[in-house]
């Protein structure tokens, strides 16, 4: 298999051509080191690989639907044996490696898998740009000058520019979809409680928290959700039943849908006209296609954001405390970056009962949303509504603001993160290619419970004339 043929199959096809007899194991993960070889050095999107480690798993590799695959675990949150876990931060630096697989990982293994490495976060993974001070920016392999989107950045640009067909993504407001849009892959949050996060932890955020995949293409993300899904024993959370394989579910047609659409923020300000340009062209292809499309009218979501920012702060005050008592010293703002410590230094300003008050928002959110849906069964929208910004430029003055930070962000990425409250899947994907050379993403939302319907519709808006060919 040539280089060209590697970035161009997705793992499905890959495992295709292992079953042939037409590559082995070995070929491809020497293949995935060759990119990251090459490739790396410019982008940034690896923290950490064992390639002699790899290449004796694909020896021998396991048999199973993901055999001899080569894949990349995002630096958070999820442990892999034999890699410590950095969360991308100094104030980690020194972690020891994990000695045992979270489930995740576990579950990559048993379906035949090979993990290679690890990829690049943003400190905390918290942040819609990867860029953390101690290992530096993770650009967007479309175009380096750009971002690369994040939290899961790093494992977005590996996708995007073909160093693997697969790379592990967390999401507690956006971090799997957002960067996925950026870079033009694919890009699923499943439902609350469909894939695990333990056992070492019950949930991350607040349940706010879902890992998943970045793909490159719809199916591979089906795949994925077929080996991951299903119920963590002693987990606090359980999604609805699920069908027998969303891969299969993929070969029959969507019936006739009512769809919703939005083009504006949910504040009401407008988009990138190339993005509104991009959206509008999907819903006359879905129109056209028989689907039943109208206007969605959002709920009051003035408190969403808040609510959702004590939960991901909270978790970064979690981190960082366990780290202070580990090391028997308390934190100073010489520990991590200016913002992080500018979100713990508003986490340890909260009590107890701002945690009440931001459940009872998430309660009030997720009612109104489910409302929204009981008539309609998808959501369309913008994955994010500008442009990914130039290297460095959500503090563009450089003076460091808090306030600035947030309105950077949030005029970025205003339609990801409500979809974190409420617990419902969705779904980025390329829908065309702006100025610069940079991806157009659209983001699909369903039902809570309902992945189906929504990968059965981005497979078909795949297969259209919308999709760009990206690799």
């Amino acid at each position: 298999m040539t280089p060209v043929e590697f970035k161009s199959l997705d793992a499905v096809g890959l495992v295709q051509r292992l079953k042939s007899g037409e590559v082995t194991a070995l070929e491809l993960v020497n293949l995935a080191a060759r990119e990251i070889e090459i490739q790396d050095p410019a982008l940034g999107a690896v923290v950490a690989i064992d390639i002699e480690g790899a290449q004796r798993a694909a020896l021998d590799p396991k048999a199973g639907p993901l055999s001899g695959v080569p894949i990349l675990i995002k630096d958070t949150n999820i442990d892999v044996n034999g890699f410590a876990t950095r969360h991308g931060s100094r104030m980690y630096e020194d972690a020891a490696p994990a000695q045992v697989d979270s489930e995740f990982v576990s579950r990559l293994r048993k379906a035949g898998a090979i993990i290679l490495g690890k990829t690049k976060t943003p400190e905390f993974a918290g942040d819609f740009v990867t860029e953390p001070e101690w290992q530096g920016p993770c650009r967007n392999p479309r175009n380096p000058r750009y971002a690369s989107g994040g939290s899961s950045g790093g494992s977005a640009c590996a996708v995007g520019a073909g160093m693997v067909p697969v790379a592990h993504g967390t999401d507690c407001g956006g971090s799997i979809r957002v960067p996925a849009a950026v870079c033009g892959v694919v890009g699923l949050k499943p439902s609350r409680g469909r894939n695990p996060v333990g056992p070492h932890v019950g949930e991350f955020v607040g349940g706010l928290d879902c890992e998943h995949v970045l793909t490159r293409t719809v199916r591979d993300s089906a795949l994925l959700l077929d080996v991951l899904s299903g119920y963590e024993s002693g987990a606090p959370y359980a999604a609805p039943p699920a069908p027998p394989s969303w891969l299969e579910c993929l070969k029959t047609k969507s019936p006739r849908l009512k769809i919703a659409f939005a083009c504006a923020r949910p504040d009401g300000s407008s988009i990138d006209e190339s993005i509104h340009k991009a959206i509008l062209s999907a819903v006359d292809f879905l129109s056209k296609d028989g689907h039943e499309l109208r206007p969605f009218n959002w709920p009051d979501m003035s408190c969403a954001g808040a609510a959702a920012a004590l939960f991901w702060q909270m978790e970064i005050e979690a981190l960082m405390e366990h780290k202070a008592q580990a090391r028997g010293y308390p934190i100073s703002e010489k520990d991590v970056e200016w913002i992080t410590y500018e979100f713990y230094k508003c986490s340890t300003r909260r009590s107890a009962l701002d945690v009440h008050h931001a459940r009872a928002t998430q309660n009030k959110v997720s009612h109104d949303m489910a409302d929204r849906f009981a008539n309609i069964d998808v959501l369309i929208t913008p994955t994010v509504a500008l442009a990914p910004p130039l290297i460095g430029g959500f503090v563009t003055t450089g003076e460091r603001h808090l306030e600035e930070w947030y309105k950077n962000a949030y005029a970025f990425s205003p339609f990801t993160e409500v979809f974190n409250l409420t617990g419902q899947p969705a779904i980025s994907i390329p829908v065309g290619i702006m100025e610069g050379g940079l991806p157009i993403g659209m983001q699909i939302v369903g039902k809570f419970g309902d992945e189906e319907t929504i990968l059965r519709l981005a497979g078909e808006i795949e297969k259209s004339l919308l999709a760009t060919a990206l690799f």
